[in-house]
């Protein structure tokens, strides 16, 4: 899938916006239940968007490792054969 598809929730920066949007909302409504679920959605997205944020840098980190791993890969197989 694209960047450019990506939905909303598929992305920290999305879950944020999300998030802003269920707090926001909570703000504006007289009902306490309603206010109260949309805090927890606030803090689902929330947590989601950290989620994302720690895998995002994991694959970014080990990305970073395999690019630098691939040239001493090669030197050691034209060594080799």
């Amino acid at each position: 899938m694209s960047l450019a598809r990506r939905k909303p929730e598929d992305s920290a920066e999305g879950c944020r916006v999300l998030e802003q949007a269920d707090r926001l909302r909570a703000l504006a409504t007289p009902n306490l239940h309603l206010r109260e679920s949309l805090a927890r959605s606030a803090e689902a997205w929330n947590a989601r968007a950290t989620l994302l944020d720690r895998l995002e840098t994991s694959f970014n980190e080990r990305a970073a490792e395999n690019l630098q791993a691939q040239p001493r890969r090669r030197r050691r197989d034209s060594r080799n054969g």
